[in-house]
């Protein structure tokens, strides 16, 4: 068996992260054999960054790849597809670190590194045979990742329901589900409870075709009945708005525990619902292990009746009926965004609706005198964005992420060798007080001079027609720390002894 190190020039972070390292393209395989391994790398910042192994089972044409992989197989004439069966996910490991002590069978036996803290590309464009001492060092990388890592979860559904707030039971200005599919157009669906704690499990309903869940298609491997450890994702309104982590997930539907009945025919004769069937569950999944997104937080769009989207059916598969996993970026951008999500959850905290700093903010720049809706907050949020980083490149502040979608902060950076969590506050005052939710106030307090403030206040908006947005004063805090002196609580919540 022999390995290579191949360099993946135009690697895509956001698109491929987490995907299965399935296949390798390139104009360079014609002396590779089933059974070799290559050793993906690409350059982050200039850094050597692992991405994987893939062990060749076959090397094909471009046109072959397609017809088993779709057109997510670049434009390369060769491909190398996987072993079947020895598939794993894009990681990203940085290992610039042992870039100088890899070694390759060739005259040319080693990285020529001016700058030990940096990596040319230029010397990555050729493949390069990697002696046995390499692959051992890169294997032995592999496998720390893999051990310490959070892996992409692989037994996936994505169920669409109709629009509530708490699916929790029919409650006032939340009776029942609104859209999901025709099921909902004549009756009360039964997404309606999809959320509500029964004893500490919940139990969900999604109308699949037939009432019946494929399986297969979920895990190609399985062959029962039933199918555990599968992440449910919800979707409503073309928006993911929670999920089931480990949840049991039943080829056709069953029987509610006959407590459960009990408890859904009581909550349904309070609230005097009529048009609803008791009918069977499709998913069981622990209090513990679910999300209930806040309305304000259900932003994660899934494409639907386009190429490659969601589709018409009520569920949707991560598998192909031919065994093969869809060639779909939008489905790792959900788990990637389901993966690392550390907000509000509804279910731990019912009150996390009314605690939207949006609102806040806006209704804070209205009291102000100054124009302010979601699109202006908006645009006032992204401009912030920008000019935060700008003062921070400028601070020698790098290797920036944007985290704001699923984090209590908006982004992480590097200076020195340490990791910084940044707070980006953009508001059309004078920024003299701040609206801090409950979820930053203690990420701040819990990692101290490890956060940034970047406050970009005084923004001008111009709102006729189109939204521009300019000027605006930027100010850096950096070791921000919160004295409680100057927090002052605007709601507090009390619990009834």
């Amino acid at each position: 068996m022999r390995h290579f190190l191949q360099y993946w020039k135009n690697y895509n972070s956001s698109k491929e992260r987490g995907t299965p390292l399935d296949f390798a393209a390139s104009a360079q395989f014609k002396k590779l054999m089933p059974g070799d391994s290559l050793w993906i790398v690409a350059l982050q910042e200039h850094k050597l960054t692992l991405l994987g192994r893939l062990v060749i089972g076959r090397i094909v044409s471009r046109k072959e790849a397609i017809k088993e992989l779709g057109e997510k197989v670049y434009d390369a004439p060769l491909v190398a597809l996987a072993e079947p069966g020895t598939e794993q996910d894009i990681i990203e490991s940085d290992i610039q670190e042992i870039a100088s002590q890899l070694r390759f069978t060739s005259k040319h036996d080693r990285l020529v590194l001016p700058d030990p803290k940096l990596t040319d590309g230029k010397q990555l464009q050729a493949l390069r045979n990697l002696t046995d001492k390499s692959s051992k060092m890169l294997q032995s990388v592999l496998n720390s990742v893999q051990k310490d890592k959070k892996q992409y979860p692989r037994k996936v559904l994505f169920a669409r329901a109709g629009w509530m707030k708490f699916y929790a039971g029919p409650q006032t200005g939340d009776e029942k589900p609104i859209g999901g599919g025709e099921n909902n157009k004549k009756n009360i669906g039964h997404e309606l409870f999809n959320f509500m704690d029964f004893s500490g499990h919940l139990y969900g309903f999604v109308r699949a075709a037939d009432r019946r869940i494929n399986l297969e298609r979920i895990d190609p491997t399985n062959n029962s009945d039933s199918l555990s450890d599968v992440l449910v994702v919800f979707v409503a309104k073309q928006r993911i708005i929670g999920w089931y982590r480990a949840a049991t997930v039943h080829r056709t539907e069953v029987k509610f525990p006959s407590y459960v009945s009990r408890e859904i025919g009581k909550r349904l004769k309070q609230a005097k619902t009529k048009n609803f069937k008791l009918e069977r569950h499709s998913f069981e999944c622990p209090f513990e292990h679910a999300v209930l997104l806040p309305m304000h937080e259900r932003t994660h769009e899934i494409p639907g009746t386009v190429k490659g989207g969601f589709g018409q059916s009520n569920v949707c598969y991560r598998y192909r009926s031919d065994g093969k996993r869809k060639a779909a970026p939008w489905i790792n951008e959900a788990l990637a965004y389901v993966m690392s999500y550390g907000k509000e959850n509804l279910l731990t905290n019912p009150n996390a609706n009314d605690e939207s700093e949006e609102a806040a903010t806006m209704s804070q720049e209205q009291a102000a005198g100054f124009q302010s809706n979601p699109e202006i907050r908006r645009a006032v949020e992204n401009f912030a964005m920008e000019k935060a980083q700008s003062a921070l490149v400028e601070k020698h502040y790098k290797n920036f992420k944007n985290t704001s979608k699923s984090k209590p902060y908006d982004y992480t950076c590097e200076r020195d060798g340490s990791n910084f969590f940044v707070e980006v506050k953009g508001t059309q005052t004078l920024g003299k007080t701040l609206i801090l939710t409950r979820g930053e106030v203690q990420h701040i307090t819990s990692h101290v001079d490890r956060c940034i403030l970047v406050l970009v206040h005084s923004v001008k908006v111009s709102a006729n027609g189109t939204i521009r947005v300019s000027g605006g004063s930027t100010e850096v805090k950096e070791s921000w720390r919160l004295r409680p002196a100057d927090l002052n609580p605007i709601q507090y919540v009390w619990t009834v002894n």
